[in-house]
């Protein structure tokens, strides 16, 4: 995946490069949470679907989205763009843990880093950087500010235990 066709957008969070990820007004973030809704419905089983809408309300609730951006495009656009992959990161002040609770990719992109991007953002934006990684994904990655301005001392994550490819990914990830 080639990390200049690829941008990575974290809401809410104001400290961001804004040509390769501007700011999102609350009408378009609205869209890009149903976007969202959409890929979740088709990617889990209902019983596992989260309500994207209501949990992002939340305070501390952050959202990871990767979109491949045309190559003819000089900055995403976030309404039209293909979404490969979002997550979503919580963080709770009073254990300072962030929990990564949903990451999500469309089958279609599988295996071509976008889920990876959505997982190391989502690290390197609460202190815990990885580091490994191909160039490219470095580079996507260091546009990404600390969003919480508190020590995180740990990270979690749950996943079932069936969720090979998910296992594998966040093996990667550290």
């Amino acid at each position: 995946m080639d990390s200049r066709n690829i941008a990575l957008i974290v809401h809410p969070t104001l400290r961001q490069d804004k040509n390769r990820c501007p700011q999102v007004s609350k009408g378009d973030y609205q869209l890009v949470i149903a976007r969202c809704q959409q890929l979740e419905k088709r990617v889990f089983p209902k019983s596992e679907a989260m309500d994207l809408s209501k949990e992002l309300r939340k305070p501390n609730q952050f959202l990871y989205v990767v979109l491949q951006i045309p190559k003819s495009a000089s900055k995403p656009d976030i309404t039209r763009d293909p979404l490969l992959s979002y997550g979503v990161l919580a963080f709770n002040k009073v254990d300072a843990v962030a929990r990564i609770s949903k990451v999500c990719t469309d089958p279609r992109y599988r295996k071509q880093g976008a889920g990876e991007l959505v997982v190391r953002g989502m690290l390197t934006s609460v202190g815990h950087p990885c580091e490994t990684g191909s160039e490219e994904m470095q580079e996507s990655l260091r546009l990404i500010c600390p969003i919480i301005q508190t020590k995180v001392a740990s990270v979690q994550l749950h996943v079932d235990t069936e969720r090979q490819d998910a296992i594998r990914l966040y093996t990667r990830c550290g």
